[in-house]
């Protein structure tokens, strides 16, 4: 019985965190995009962060329905689905990460040419180092 508890009870701390998590920068990016498309003064370019809103989203679904399963059942998902469906859902997660490469790239590309397009000029000294990633800075 204690087992079921705990086991619960991590999952609904993850069913909470996890989402938190990738909805966090997913709106620095959306943000940061706003200000790009709306002219602002002051742009900003977080290459590396544009990955998490499509390469962390498959991972935040899986996230959430083994976190349900664990909670209805007391036990891990891994246990209750079983190896076939483990595998399924890792692969889903490893495509959804490697998409969202491939949207960081893309996007990226885009933005940049964006900056390009409407006059910005890249600032060193307003460029940012922080844990997760360069945060280039465009001015106008």
């Amino acid at each position: 019985m204690l087992l079921k508890t705990k086991v619960r009870l991590a999952a609904s701390v993850f069913l909470v965190l996890f989402p938190i998590l990738w909805w966090y920068p997913s709106q620095a990016v959306w943000h940061d995009y706003q200000n790009l498309i709306n002219k602002s003064p002051e742009v900003r370019l977080s290459l590396i962060t544009l990955w998490v809103p499509i390469g962390l989203f498959g991972a935040v679904i899986a996230s959430l329905f083994l976190s349900l399963t664990a909670i209805y059942t007391g036990k891990t998902a891994s246990l209750v689905l079983g190896d076939k469906w483990m595998k399924i859902i890792n692969k889903a997660c490893v495509y959804s990460a490697l998409s969202g490469v491939i949207f960081a790239v893309v996007f990226g590309f885009y933005s940049i040419s964006l900056l390009d397009k409407n006059g910005y000029s890249y600032s060193s000294a307003l460029t940012k180092i922080t844990p997760t990633g360069i945060h280039l800075i465009y001015l106008r």
